[in-house]
């Protein structure tokens, strides 16, 4: 199955092919396997092991409320195997800004999309694997979307700094989802199109770089195991630190959790979380590490486990820069 060049995001866990690398400070977790949904599975409505995904209509078609599983090389039932997917290649350098500036109420993230590390050739070089995915994708403005480039835009995003969780969940509205603060670009929600307009998860259906990005309307952005590129993972016998803000104002966490009553989880009990353990938005309430202080309150987590990292949002969401609020539609 080929897609198009609408791509969303995605952050990755699935507990049963995880191999956890010991390291001397950080505690790195490698996922071999991602698992993606099975055919069928919903999107129009919040549940685990799915997104809830805003109706909408793009190009006078109503797009699809359910999921269609890619049928590419390294998808195996509904499980991705990491180390069969092409990647595109190159380490490309661009000039990076961000920051994060905070009020009494207001958490204010701005930056120019580029992140903080390198990333692949984008355009995709032709010669490469990954080439013909890309290139088999019609996109508005190039001759398809291995054409397509990464260039700097306006990426803000501002969010209350102490947010609620709301009454009921929202669904999600823009494919920019959240900001990974570690690196300065954006994380997208883990759901695109097909050529044939089949909705698909594009971490099943799409080769991306080495830090699991890609340029969307020329934005770069992260999908699946891009935790790999953050610089902070956190310490041995301690939960992840945090990766980045939603775009509602909550934390997005790495996949190693708090353990129960409220502490950490330490030495050989200390395991990667799993959807059982999160809501139908792929979050929890723990104590977290949050401005500095340590706080029980809602969180997002990445793991390896669809949608990976945001299935729909808890909180009220804040206000964005208009090319990634229209990203989607």
């Amino acid at each position: 199955m080929k897609m198009r060049s609408f791509v969303a995001t995605a952050l990755a866990a699935f507990a049963g092919g995880l191999l956890v690398v010991p390291v001397v400070v950080a505690c790195v977790l490698v996922p071999t396997t991602l698992k993606t949904p099975p055919t069928g599975t919903s999107i129009g409505s919040p549940a685990k092991n799915t997104l809830y995904f805003c109706p909408r209509v793009i190009q006078g078609i109503t797009f699809p409320t359910t999921l269609t599983n890619a049928s590419e090389p390294w998808v195996s039932g509904t499980t991705i195997n990491i180390a069969d997917i092409p990647t595109v290649p190159g380490s490309v350098k661009k000039k990076h800004r961000f920051s994060i500036k905070l009020t009494s109420k207001k958490r204010h993230l701005k930056g120019n999309g580029i992140p903080n590390h390198s990333f692949g050739r984008f355009p995709v070089p032709s010669s490469s694997d990954a080439y013909s995915y890309y290139a088999a994708l019609p996109a508005q403005g190039y001759a398809n979307a291995a054409e397509i480039p990464v260039r700097q835009y306006d990426m803000s995003l501002t969010v209350p700094r102490n947010p609620k969780v709301q009454p009921r969940p929202s669904c999600i509205e823009s494919l920019a989802v959240g900001i990974a603060s570690q690196t300065g670009a954006a994380i997208h929600a883990e759901v695109a199109v097909s050529a044939d307009f089949k909705a698909v998860s594009p971490s099943a259906a799409l080769p991306y770089d080495k830090c699991w990005g890609h340029p969307y309307a020329e934005q770069y952005h992260y999908h699946g195991f891009s935790w790999k590129c953050f610089p902070n993972q956190g310490k041995k016998g301690e939960p992840s630190p945090l990766y980045g803000y939603a775009a509602d104002g909550f934390g997005i966490y790495g996949p190693y959790s708090e353990g129960p009553r409220r502490g950490a989880v330490t030495g050989s009990t200390r395991k990667p979380i799993t959807n059982a353990q999160l809501d139908e938005c792929h979050g929890h309430y723990g104590w977290i590490r949050w401005d500095g202080k340590k706080k029980y309150m809602y969180h997002y987590h990445t793991n390896n486990e669809y949608p990976y990292t945001i299935g729909c949002l808890r909180g009220k969401v804040g206000q964005m820069s208009t090319v990634m609020r229209q990203l989607g539609h």
